[in-house]
């Protein structure tokens, strides 16, 4: 016990010593001056003169400087005290070659920036994870059909119910998905985007609100009884004043008084990451009983120790329970279980873990541009690190000070990237299109901190034994000579290595965004099937009258379509009477707004009933000038007029192909239901709900339009579709200031959102390629450069006996071009079965396209440059210079 605690005390006066240091070492010195005066003055009262008394005293009293080394490290750690110097001396050495510590720092920096801006991605997206309390046990329950391919089609309520008795893997289970109302009252109407949901939808998130309370089970039992809703933090505020007086009275969403019962805290936007606002799910107006309709998902929370794979397995068995039972709507039907944040996040992983790779890369190409400064610097010091060996200093010692030296380089570097990358993140961030959750914020917290630290460290002791094994092979012995040059050829084939190592690097770099580039390219060049050029899509929402009621529909139901407070027809007459516009058309949906609705179908004589082949189309109802303004190439038969009636059917080319092949298909009929409808005309295929392909290859049939209080209006003009906004907005609340104008987008802008994610990784791989491929030429022209200087008076006796100097030219342009040779192969290696592992996230592009080979030729040709300037110099080396230098 007492041992321990001198040990502790012990430790504590050596820890006080390092923060006292300059005191004692004050008080060292006036001790050792004190005992040394008392030894001269002895002597001196022995007859000494003062100089041979001080002389005879610091004989007799030993070598002050052994004896404060030895006090120094009783006072603290002499571990650390030899670091300490380490640091000293290195920072010293850096402040001597400001040059090469600002072209060192500075392209470490940009590597470990970088990675830092990077990993803050990786850090909010998949270590930091999703905002709920045990959220790894969030999953979503998404109902799926075996066609051709397994397709997600959502879940059916009683199938939902069914899961949720039958099933033991969960804790509980919530029915959600996202609709659109419109608030009215005392300020101009407002669109919402809101979510229906189960009431344990918020317990299963672990969500609580701030004020009030979320539903009751009462309240989601009958479908349309109970009217009350809860209010995002956000739309509490912007449109209610923050006044917790709004709970427990009324707002009107379409029309409707919704009591609010509740405001969620701040930041909750719920899965959709969209909602405004939330109301009971029956409010949604689902058939509870309806087992063939589907579309909504489910969150549901995994019990203890439970995994996703078991509680797919006991799903899978219930599924196949219910297809037993109920095979007119369950056959080759199941659920599937997926992890929370695999849904929300999966589309960001392959982006996000490409960019990390890329600025890995990067990093490497930097560390071997400064190996490359570190070994050429080593050379200059091969005659200290001599001396200093021969002074006594160990192996280790030495190895030691060089890793300290490069790791304080990559300290200050990495201090920089901080920087830098505080300064990225948000520019980051805002001008990227890929869509990131409102949770996520992605910052320099401690993780990213410490990966910072870790990466420098990292590079710190790579760079470090660099000059260390180059300086243990180099001949230390010789450098004591004048004339040493016997580590040369040693430094030469380090440096050539560094080298192919950042041409390879580079190279991989440089052809995996040629790829990427080329991917884009074709990408961009996919032909829609529609013109978007000039046409600005826009979405309405017309009130209903007063004493009507909203109704449900079928396609080939017009009487059942509820009367608005202004006809469709009157604005669209008033919007093609705006100045500039070309033509207009309404529409119940537009291509890539996400509103596509499916039915099934069957053509004339066709009995299919089975669920892998019972045909499925998109249904679109549309005005006459659709197809006109959307630019849609009508194939056969004609498009609609005003007097078609309800049962004109317009389908697209699929639909042919499939059933009337070889036949002209205008009269022939398709049934939906009950209700019969007839083709009059036959369009060209659309990418209407995705790009490059649809999410699946269902046809699309339009119907003639039908009034109601949810629409999209398409507007092609000669100007700016941008610019037409406002004027447009006015002529619609000319007819009506209760309709609502929402969702003003030019369709190009819709099309280029498709491709945005991969446009924009791809200018981020551009950017870094760009970046190692300026550090890899700069590698090659310093290492060029050595070479040439290495060889200075064997260049210039060759000059002065004759040589034409178009061969010293070629002689060191093919020293380079050997080590970019290696390099490009090795990297080409690489590429090719990188480029294949990458096939999921290219389209079109094999990794032999012939962007690879040009990425690899503007490569070659850079560094050939860089090779060629430094062989110029060595064709005008002055012979006499030279040999008198030498």
């Amino acid at each position: 016990m007492m041992r321990a605690l001198e040990r502790t005390i012990g430790v504590y006066r050596r820890v006080v010593a390092v923060v006292r240091r300059r005191r004692l070492e004050r008080d060292l010195n006036d001790e050792l001056a004190f005992h040394l005066a008392m030894r001269a003055a002895d002597h001196a009262r022995s007859g000494a003169t003062d100089e041979d008394a001080a002389r005879a005293a610091r004989r007799q009293f030993g070598n002050v400087t052994a004896i404060k080394e030895q006090t120094r490290d009783m006072w603290t750690f002499p571990s650390f005290e030899s670091i300490r110097q380490d640091v000293r001396y290195g920072s010293r050495m850096l402040r001597r070659s400001p040059g090469f510590t600002i072209v060192a720092v500075l392209a470490l920096a940009i590597g470990i920036g970088a990675n830092t801006a990077i990993f803050s991605l990786v850090d909010g997206l998949f270590i930091r994870g999703l905002p709920y309390p045990d959220a790894d046990r969030l999953v979503l329950l998404i109902g799926n059909v075996q066609r051709a391919a397994v397709e997600r089609r959502g879940n059916s309520y009683p199938d939902f119910l069914d899961w949720k008795t039958r099933s033991t893997s969960f804790v509980g289970m919530a029915a959600y998905t996202q609709d659109a109302a419109t608030l009215s009252g005392s300020t101009e109407p407002e669109r919402l985007t809101l979510e229906s949901v189960s009431p344990s939808y918020f317990s299963l998130l672990g969500v609580t609100p701030t004020y009030g309370r979320v539903f009751r089970d009462a309240e989601d039992a009958v479908a349309g009884r109970d009217a009350v809703c809860v209010l995002s933090d956000g739309l509490w505020k912007r449109r209610f004043g923050a006044d917790p007086a709004i709970v427990g009275q009324t707002i009107r969403l379409d029309g409707r008084a919704y009591t609010v019962v509740g405001i969620m805290p701040a930041g909750f936007t719920g899965l959709t990451d969209l909602a405004e606002l939330w109301r009971p799910f029956m409010m949604s107006g689902w058939d509870p009983a309806a087992r063939g309709s589907r579309g909504f998902n489910a969150l549901a929370r995994l019990r203890p120790g439970v995994t996703p794979a078991a509680a797919q397995a006991e799903l899978a068995g219930i599924s196949r329970q219910l297809e037993r039972a109920y095979p007119d709507t369950n056959a080759k039907r199941a659920v599937e279980v997926a992890p929370l944040a695999d849904e929300l996040f999966g589309t960001l992983k392959g982006p996000v873990v490409i960019l990390m790779i890329a600025v890995l890369i990067v990093l490497l190409v930097a560390c071997a541009n400064v190996a490359n400064l570190l070994i050429g610097r080593s050379e200059a010091r091969q005659r200290e690190i001599a001396v200093r060996t021969a002074l006594g200093a160990g192996r280790q010692r030495l190895v030691r000070q060089l890793i300290t030296e490069s790791v304080l380089l990559t300290g200050i570097a990495a201090v920089a990237g901080v920087g830098l990358a505080y300064l990225a993140i948000p520019a980051l961030v805002a001008s990227s299109p890929i869509t990131l959750p409102t949770f996520f914020t992605p910052a320099i917290d401690l993780p990213v901190l410490g990966f910072t630290v870790g990466a420098a460290a990292a590079c710190g002791l790579l760079l470090g034994l660099a000059p260390a094994l180059h300086t243990r092979l180099a001949g230390l012995a010789n450098a004591l000579k004048d004339s040493a040059r016997g580590s040369s050829a040693q430094s030469w084939h380090s440096r050539r290595l560094l080298v192919v190592t950042e041409v390879t690097l580079a190279v991989v770099l440089a052809v995996t965004a040629g790829l990427m580039m080329r991917s884009v390219q074709k990408l961009t060049a996919i032909d829609p099937g529609f013109n978007p050029r000039g046409v600005l899509a826009v979405s309405i929402s017309i009130p209903r009258a007063p004493q009507d009621s909203q109704q449900p529909a079928t396609p080939g139901d017009r009487t059942a379509a509820p009367k608005l407070v202004a006809s469709s027809r009157v604005l669209l007459e008033r919007v093609q009477g705006l100045p500039g516009v070309q033509s207009a058309a309404l529409a119940s949906d537009l291509p890539l707004d996400g509103q596509s609705g499916a039915v099934f179908y069957q053509a004339e004589g066709d009995t299919t009933t089975d669920a892998q082949t019972r045909p499925r189309a998109y249904v679109h109802r549309v005005t006459p000038g659709f197809f006109q303004t959307l630019g849609i190439a009508l194939h056969g038969g004609r498009t609609f007029m005003d007097t078609d009636p309800a049962q004109s059917v317009i389908v697209s080319d699929r639909v042919v192909r499939r059933f009337w092949p070889t036949q002209d298909p205008i009269g022939e009929h398709i049934q939906i239901g009950s209700n019969v409808f007839s083709i009059i005309g036959v369009v060209d295929e659309t990418k209407y709900r995705g790009l490059p392909d649809n999410p699946t290859a269902d046809p699309d049939l339009y119907f003639p339009f039908v009034d109601r209080g949810l629409q999209s209006l398409a507007v092609r003009t000669a100007l700016d579709p941008a610019a037409l906004g406002r004027s447009l907005r006015a002529a619609i609340h000319d007819v009506d200031p209760s309709i609502v104008v929402y969702g003003e987008t030019p369709l190009e802008d819709l099309v280029a959102t498709q491709t945005a994610p991969p446009r924009f990784t791809t200018w981020l791989m551009g950017l870094f390629a760009g970046t190692a491929l300026l550090l890899a030429v700069i590698g090659v022209y310093g290492v060029m450069a050595y070479f040439v200087a290495q060889r200075r008076r064997e260049f210039g006796i060759r000059l002065a006996l004759g040589a034409d100097p178009r061969g010293i030219l070629k002689l060191v342009v093919a020293q380079g071009a050997r080590l970019i040779a290696i390099g490009v192969a090795l990297g080409g290696v690489a590429s090719y079965f990188l480029g294949r592992a990458l096939q999921t996230v290219l389209f079109g592009v094999e990794p032999t396209d012939p962007s690879a080979v040009a990425a690899v030729a503007l490569l070659a040709v850079v560094a050939l440059l860089a090779c060629y300037l430094p062989a110029r110099r060595a064709t005008h080396v002055d012979p006499a210079l030279a040999l008198r230098n030498e």
